[in-house]
């Protein structure tokens, strides 16, 4: 699997702040980056030196004082900052817009993000994590600096090995790590055709589902960590509230989930799960890990003609 050399980290000078940059250490100790940008986006930097004065009293440039508080900010909470080469950047305009513009100039691997407990602020992590071309990682203000319980959102597709081999490559760092697996299933529509009880044909969905669960582990010969499976059975339509059930009654110290690039049908995922997962989980850190090399597809296709 390819390397995260790029880490860009999105600060915005609220309490939460200090718990991603915070997480951010925490997990470049283990990925070791190349590269750590941390990055601020202003709607409008152009502040009359009077106000400027009044408010921070300081007449540089408006950009100049904000890149002088994050570099303050990381110093206080990213202690190993002199292991990394980091860059801070400040940029004007609008965040969704600098955010997407950003990540690929600067060709991204993981963004990160943090999350306030508010519901408003999951508006732009949506939408951001819709559009994004990278992986997203989205560090709620209680967030703990631990690995030790995993929860993986398995539907045992390439996506999903993707995202598996991402957290076994930190977890094979870290002793003690279970990772779970859970596998949301349901009951075909019209299984009544078959003559078969609901139950009987739950059974079946539930057996399926572990003998992919063994066909999947089989990929990965290498693994350390604890890997434990659950399957869980949907009734209502509704797997991101079981995901989020899950994560609670497990206390989960990090949900990951695998989804393509941009395409239209990733699109489609991120809007149907992983957009209400992110609504609903307040607590453990979310990962949507994303391969940079997936083709484009339709969005690429409209944004071309």
């Amino acid at each position: 699997m390819a390397k995260l050399k790029r880490i860009m980290v999105g600060l915005d000078f609220t309490e939460v702040d200090k718990t991603a940059i915070k997480y951010t250490e925490f997990i470049c100790k283990m990925l070791n980056p190349e590269k750590i940008y941390f990055i601020h986006f202003q709607q409008n930097l152009d502040i009359p030196d009077e106000v400027k004065q009044e408010i921070y009293d300081n007449s540089q440039p408006f950009d100049e004082i904000l890149r002088d508080e994050m570099i303050a900010e990381v110093k206080i909470n990213f202690p190993s900052y002199e292991d990394f080469e980091i860059e801070y950047q400040v940029v004007e305009g609008s965040r969704l817009g600098q955010a997407l513009h950003w990540t690929k100039i600067k060709e991204v691997d993981l963004f990160i993000l943090g999350r306030k407990k508010e519901k408003i602020s999951g508006v732009f992590l949506t939408r951001f994590t819709r559009r994004s071309r990278c992986s997203v990682l989205i560090v709620p203000q209680k967030a703990e600096l631990n690995l030790e319980n995993i929860l993986l959102c398995n539907d045992y597709s390439k996506n999903s090995e993707l995202a598996f081999e991402r957290i076994l490559n930190m977890a094979n760092l870290v002793p003690g790590v279970t990772i779970y697996s859970q596998h949301i299933y349901a009951v075909p529509t019209g299984y009544h055709k078959s003559g078969k009880s609901f139950d009987t044909i739950a059974g079946i969905m539930k057996n399926h589902s572990k003998k992919r669960h063994g066909e999947f582990l089989e990929k990965f010969p290498d693994i350390k960590a604890q890997i434990i499976p659950i399957y869980t059975l949907d009734k209502h339509e509704q797997p991101a509230k079981l995901i989020n059930k899950t994560a609670e009654s497990l206390q989960a110290n990090l949900i990951v989930l695998g989804a393509k690039g941009m395409s239209y049908t990733s699109s489609l995922f991120l809007g149907s799960f992983a957009e209400r997962l992110i609504r609903l989980q307040t607590d453990a850190p979310v990962l949507i890990v994303k391969s940079k090399d997936q083709v484009f597809g339709v969005f690429e296709a409209i944004k071309n003609l």
